[in-house]
């Protein structure tokens, strides 16, 4: 009984939030309110509404909250709302923090919520690729069901007619400027943590770039089962010395290829894993793990 109230209350929030009757939600991170507003213009918006500033991707934000490595700067790429870059600006001490968003209506909303919350990250409103300079087309949804600001963008057409994760979806165009990977971390320091979601483009992005060369930096990689480059992602990055390792909320699970499962609401289709890459040995991932999840799988 409790669970049906709750799923009827659930539900009744998400129309109140959709007519724009709720609009904006106070979150307690890290000891500071924070404000989104909005709540209804996107899914993402509406989910942390309904279920908490943490329940997104949850696990992804346990790892970096417990990341304790020394970090000088960390990249949200395909940051949608700022999410990731609040989080990191938050719990990550004397860190340089920049949100990648191309899109013009979500990078106006990462704006209005740094303004607001007067936090101190980064913008930068262009698309990560593999040349700099360029202005590409940028793929996004619109449907009944899609949101006011899409949670979803790509420099690749996955929408619909072209076979891709999204194929059921009707889309719409917008050109937007390019950079590349290594021109945007340019002048960071010597310890990079990078997040990246970018919806099929990441081995575009990644092939040309010197960074999998250095040691010292850490990539948390979006991988879903139907990409057609997700083995390539991962074969690049071991080529490189990584190691990876699927995140979860009982730890970082060791991978020889990405552990991806299909998504049973998407038609068997899709699972938006993250994925966690590193220089480091597996036995200092390990000791990792032990102190901060009580276990190693």
């Amino acid at each position: 009984m409790k669970k049906l109230l709750l799923i009827i209350y659930n539900k009744v929030l998400e129309r109140l939030m959709g007519f724009g009757l709720i609009r904006t939600k106070t979150f307690i991170v890290n000891s500071k309110n924070i404000v989104f507003h909005d709540l209804g213009n996107n899914n993402l918006l509406k989910g942390i509404g309904i279920n908490g500033f943490e329940s997104h991707e949850n696990e992804t934000i346990k790892l970096i909250k417990k990341y304790n490595w020394e970090v000088d700067n960390f990249f949200d790429i395909g940051s949608n709302i700022g999410h990731y870059a609040v989080i990191a600006s938050l719990y990550l001490e004397n860190v340089d923090v920049v949100a990648v968003e191309p899109f013009p209506l979500n990078s106006e909303y990462i704006d209005k919520l740094k303004v607001n919350n007067n936090l101190s990250f980064s913008l930068v409103k262009k698309a990560v690729d593999s040349t700099t300079g360029e202005t590409k087309t940028f793929y996004f949804p619109v449907s009944k069901s899609s949101s006011k600001l899409p949670g979803t963008g790509t420099l690749i057409n996955s929408f619909e007619g072209s076979g891709g994760t999204y194929d059921d979806l009707p889309f719409e165009t917008v050109q937007v400027d390019t950079i590349t990977l290594d021109d945007l971390t340019e002048d960071s320091g010597d310890n990079i943590l990078i997040k990246m979601d970018c919806e099929g483009n990441e081995f575009n992005i990644l092939k040309p770039s010197s960074l999998l060369a250095r040691n010292n930096v850490d990539f948390i990689i979006e991988i879903m089962i139907n990409d057609l480059d997700k083995n390539q992602v991962f074969t690049l990055m071991k080529e490189h010395g990584y190691n990876g390792f699927l995140i979860t909320n009982a730890g970082l699970i060791q991978e020889n290829r990405p552990l991806t499962l299909p998504k049973p609401d998407r038609s068997d289709r899709t699972l938006w894993r993250n994925h966690f890459f590193t220089k480091k040995s597996v036995s200092e991932i390990e000791k990792f793990s032990i102190e901060n999840y009580g276990h190693w799988i």
